[in-house]
């Protein structure tokens, strides 16, 4: 069963490797199969490179990325990640 988390981001850039390696490490130690969408809303502080930082150093198998054009609310960015999610459990 894979499990999916959706991260809204916006100014995240500094937030967003810690919380990525806190979920890694609690799944990876449980055994769970995982994936992290994140929807960025076009974060001024560059949170989209450091978004895909990640994806290189955990794979695109556990992180998706939503880049979304603007800053368009957190209703509709779990939206879009519920759409780009894989999970059965999410």
């Amino acid at each position: 069963m894979l499990y999916s988390v959706i991260l809204p981001t916006y100014n995240e850039r500094e937030n967003l490797p810690i919380i990525t390696q806190i979920l890694h490490d609690t799944f990876t130690s449980a055994k769970i199969k995982y994936e992290i969408v994140v929807v960025d809303d076009s974060s001024p502080d560059k949170t989209l490179e450091v978004a895909q930082s990640l994806q290189k150093i955990f794979g695109k198998d556990h992180i998706r990325i939503v880049s979304r054009p603007g800053k368009l609310g957190l209703g509709s960015a779990y939206s879009a990640g519920l759409e780009a999610s894989s999970g059965q459990r999410i």
